[in-house]
C-alpha cells in the first residue's frame, strides 16, 4: 500500500558548493532480478442457515530485488481485509496491514496502515472512508560502515465516494529526519492529490500530483512537484504512464552561504512488468543556479 513513499520522502541535507548540480543515474546499479511471492488466506464465517456473516482475507506478498552489485532489498507486505454484514450483504469494513523492507546496506523501514469504511445505518450504503499510516525507517550505513540516520512519517488520507466506490483523493504526510547521533536534520512534508475518470463503468486514476518538500535545520531545502498522468484503453487498462516535474532547491555552500537552484531537463521513464505492473524505472534532472524551475520539462514513457 505504501510502497514508494519512502523513495519520495527520504532526503539528505548536505553541504554543497558550486553553481550547477546534476542528478544522474549513470553510476546507479541496475536491477538484475525481482522475485515476488503472494499467498492469500481466506476465512469466512456463516450462520446456521448457511449465510455468510463476516470474513477475512489476508494477503502476504514477499518481494526480493537484486541489483548488479549483488545488493538485495526484501519487502514483506501483509494486508488483511475484514468484511462484515451491512445492509443485507457482506461489505468491506476495514483494511489494515504492515509493510517491512530490509536491505543489505543495513537500511530498513516499517509501515503500518489502516483504511476504515463507514456505512449508512439501515441501508448499508457506503457513505465514507478514512485512512492513516505511519512509517519509521533507518537509512542504513555508508561504505565505511557508519550509520547515516533515521526518519519517521505519518500520513492521513481523505476519500470521496462516487457510485459506491471509495476514491482516495488526497494524502497529507508530515515527518522528520535525524542524523546518526539522533539530532534532528530536517522536516518532511508531502501532499498528494488524485484525479479520476470514469472508464468502462469504473472510476480509474487519471492523474496524480505530488508536492514534496524537505527542509533542513541548516536552512537548506528541496521542493519538488511531480505530475503523473495515466493513459488507458476502453477497458480501463493502463497503456502508458508519463510524468513531469518542477522544483526548487536551496543549498548551503562551504562558506555557509545559500544558493538557490531551479530544476531543468527533467525526464522520466516508466516500464511495464508482468508481475508488478507499471513502475518508474528512471528519472533524471538538473539543479541549476539561475533556473526558475517553474516550467515542466517533457518526459518519456515506455509502452508495450
Amino acid at each position: 500500500m505504501r510502497k514508494g513513499i519512502l523513495l519520495t520522502l527520504t532526503a539528505a541535507f548536505i553541504v554543497l558548493a558550486g553553481e550547477n548540480f546534476v542528478r544522474a543515474a549513470d553510476d546507479t546499479p541496475s536491477i538484475v532480478s525481482t522475485d515476488m511471492k503472494m499467498v492469500i488466506k481466506v476465512e469466512n464465517v456463516y450462520n446456521n442457515y448457511g449465510v455468510q456473516i463476516n470474513g477475512t482475507e489476508t494477503t502476504t506478498t514477499t518481494t526480493t530485488t537484486t541489483n548488479s552489485k549483488d545488493e538485495t532489498s526484501t519487502t514483506i507486505t501483509t494486508q488483511t481485509v475484514t468484511s462484515e454484514w451491512r445492509g443485507g450483504s457482506i461489505k468491506v469494513a476495514k483494511i489494515e496491514g504492515t509493510s517491512n523492507t530490509d536491505g543489505t546496506d543495513d537500511s530498513s523501514s516499517a509501515t503500518t496502515f489502516t483504511i476504515t469504511y463507514e456505512y449508512a445505518d439501515g441501508t448499508g450504503k457506503l457513505k465514507g472512508a478514512s485512512g492513516t499510516s505511519s512509517t519509521t525507517g533507518d537509512s542504513g550505513t555508508d561504505d565505511n560502515g557508519e550509520a547515516i540516520g533515521t526518519y519517521k512519517t505519518s500520513t492521513t488520507d481523505s476519500y470521496t465516494i462516487r457510485n459506491g466506490q471509495a476514491l482516495r483523493t488526497k494524502s497529507e504526510t508530515t515527518g522528520e529526519s535525524y542524523g546518526s547521533d539522533g539530532t534532528k536534520k530536517g522536516d518532511i512534508t508531502q501532499t498528494s492529490t488524485t484525479e479520476y475518470e470514469l472508464v468502462a463503468g469504473t472510476w480509474q486514476v487519471s492523474k496524480e500530483t505530488t508536492v514534496s518538500k524537505n527542509t533542513g535545520v541548516d536552512g537548506s531545502s528541496e521542493s519538488i512537484t511531480r505530475i503523473k498522468t495515466y493513459t488507458r484503453d476502453d477497458n480501463g487498462v493502463i497503456t502508458g504512464v508519463s510524468q513531469t516535474a518542477t522544483g526548487t532547491r536551496v543549498a548551503i555552500t562551504s562558506a555557509g552561504g545559500t544558493v538557490t537552484l531551479g530544476m531543468t531537463d527533467y525526464t522520466a521513464t516508466f516500464t511495464f512488468d508482468e508481475e508488478s505492473g507499471w513502475y518508474l524505472e528512471k528519472e533524471s534532472y538538473t539543479w541549476e543556479q539561475g533556473a526558475s524551475g517553474e516550467e515542466s520539462s517533457d518526459d518519456s514513457s515506455d509502452t508495450e
